[in-house]
């Protein structure tokens, strides 16, 4: 996940066990549970067996001995769903799109921009287009230099 679509990311946009994991273990860790185990039901064990001992490792190797032992603290025993966090996650990267297409048509045509932002996102361009179409823009690239947009 890019560091732009992480700034991009409200917490407020996450699925409430995300934001219990956000707020226990930090968003980047959360985020990277997320990607690693989102969709999943993960059994958060005891530590008093060596299965236990094993999905703490598991646990560890995803987010850290430190944030790994805070989750058996506060859910051992339980199966924890992680979620996907598709919709959100998909938000902040459109979003993110949105804001390096700004960037991007300070200095190149918009063609070019999004023809960028089609190669770094591994979308098609004309999905670039729909997401710069749905999100609200406030600024216009005409002819190299920026306008506000007087249909927005």
């Amino acid at each position: 996940m890019s560091t732009d679509t992480m700034e991009s990311l409200a917490i407020d946009t996450l699925p409430a066990t995300a934001r219990e994991l956000a707020q226990l273990i930090g968003l980047q860790k959360a985020l990277r549970l997320v990607e690693t185990l989102g969709g999943t039901t993960f059994p958060v064990p005891k530590r008093e067996t060596k299965l236990g001992e094993l999905r703490f490792n598991v646990l560890a190797d995803v987010v850290g001995v430190e944030a790994a032992d805070a989750m058996v603290r506060r859910f051992s025993g339980t199966d924890l769903y992680i979620p996907r966090c598709a919709e959100a996650l998909r938000n902040a990267r459109d979003a993110a799109i949105c804001t390096e297409y700004d960037r991007l048509t300070s200095s190149m045509s918009g063609n070019e921009a999004v023809q960028r932002l089609a190669r770094a996102h591994r979308l098609s361009d004309r999905h670039i287009f729909n997401i710069l179409k749905r999100m609200p823009v406030t600024t216009v690239n005409v002819g190299g230099a920026v306008q506000l947009s007087l249909l927005g």
